[in-house]
C-alpha cells in the first residue's frame, strides 16, 4: 500500500515542478491539471481494486471447496480471506457462504 502512496506523491511532485518550470500561462497549466487529475484518480482507484482482488484470489479453490462441502471444509486461504474481509470492510458482513460464492463466481 505504501508503494502506491509514494508513487502518487512522486507523480504529483513532478507535475507540480513541471507546471512551475513551464511558465506558459494559467490556461495551459489548468488544462494540464484537468487532464492529469482524472488520470491519477482512475489509476489510484484501479490500484486499490487490484489490491483487494489479490487478497481474495488465492482463496478461490478453498471457497469452491467450502461451497461444495456445505460449509464443512474451511481451507486456510479461505479463512484468511474471511479475516481480511472482516478487517477491511464494515458491517453488515456477508455470511461465510455468501462470501465464498462471491469469491468463487467473480475471480
Amino acid at each position: 500500500m505504501h508503494k502506491w502512496k509514494t508513487l502518487v506523491f512522486v507523480i504529483l511532485a513532478l507535475t507540480g515542478v513541471q507546471a512551475a518550470a513551464e511558465n506558459k500561462g494559467s490556461y495551459q497549466n489548468s488544462m494540464m491539471m484537468i487532464t492529469l487529475a482524472p488520470t491519477l484518480l482512475l489509476s489510484g482507484t484501479t490500484g486499490l481494486s487490484e489490491l483487494a482482488v489479490k487478497q481474495f484470489q488465492p482463496a478461490k479453490a478453498d471457497a469452491l471447496t467450502f461451497v461444495g462441502s456445505n460449509g464443512e471444509i474451511r481451507g486456510a486461504q479461505f479463512e484468511q480471506a474471511v479475516r481480511y474481509y472482516h478487517s477491511a470492510y464494515g458491517q453488515p458482513y456477508m455470511t461465510d457462504e455468501q462470501l465464498a460464492l462471491a469469491i468463487a463466481t467473480t475471480l
